[in-house]
């Protein structure tokens, strides 16, 4: 039996002082949480997201560093080793409709981060997920989907697998002749409908 998404108990590890007077947080084996974070060395945004996080965990008393590496080695390290704690990467997805991320969500699917193309789910709550994702896939009318959707959302929300950090700011603009000009949040952002732009008649200059 899946186990299905609820309120837990959580509990709470001691925070203690470190040699330096810095705060330390201990696990349950009174162990220093202590982990790293890889991010892209060519991605100044992750690379400083990244940075930003160890300073926030710092004052947590986590003890956390961030190893910079090559895309390519970043990328093995997450789909193939699995030789990592934690990571900041972008998966990027240019469709409105979630089915286009299937092979995130499933726990077969290649870019299922946390434990990529898994011949079985490893876990009950993976399994559920793959469980509701098949059911959205024949459910006939929106209203079902959703409902199938916010159940997966709710799961990941409680195991938190990924942790969504940041959404860009777009800004989009156009001169008032063109018509049915209807920026979206997806790109591409401007011509997603291009077939249904058009040129509004500016009109006639009086002086002539």
């Amino acid at each position: 039996m899946s186990r299905r998404v609820g309120c837990s108990k959580r509990r709470a590890f001691p925070l203690k002082t470190g040699p330096n007077g810095e705060p330390s947080l201990q696990d349950s084996a009174g162990q220093t949480v202590e982990f790293s974070i890889l991010t892209s060395s060519s991605n100044a945004d992750r690379t400083k997201m990244a940075a930003i996080i160890e300073d926030d965990l710092k004052e947590l008393g986590m003890h956390v560093q961030v190893v910079p590496l090559e895309f390519r080695s970043l990328v093995d390290r997450v789909t193939q080793s699995k030789e990592y704690e934690a990571c900041v990467l972008g998966l990027a997805s240019f469709d409105a409709d979630p089915n286009s991320d299937l092979n995130v969500w499933l726990s077969s699917g290649g870019t299922h981060l946390w434990n990529p193309a898994q011949a079985h789910p490893a876990t009950p709550w993976e399994a559920e997920i793959d469980e509701l994702m098949e059911q959205q896939l024949a459910a006939p009318g929106f209203a079902q989907r959703k409902k199938l959707y916010d159940q997966v959302q709710q799961i990941l929300a409680q195991y938190q697998p990924m942790i969504f950090l940041a959404s860009p700011n777009i800004l989009a603009g156009a001169k008032n002749a063109i018509g049915n000009f209807h920026p979206a949040v997806l790109e591409p952002y401007v011509l997603w409908n291009v077939e249904q732009l058009y040129l509004r008649n500016e009109p006639m200059n009086a002086s002539r």
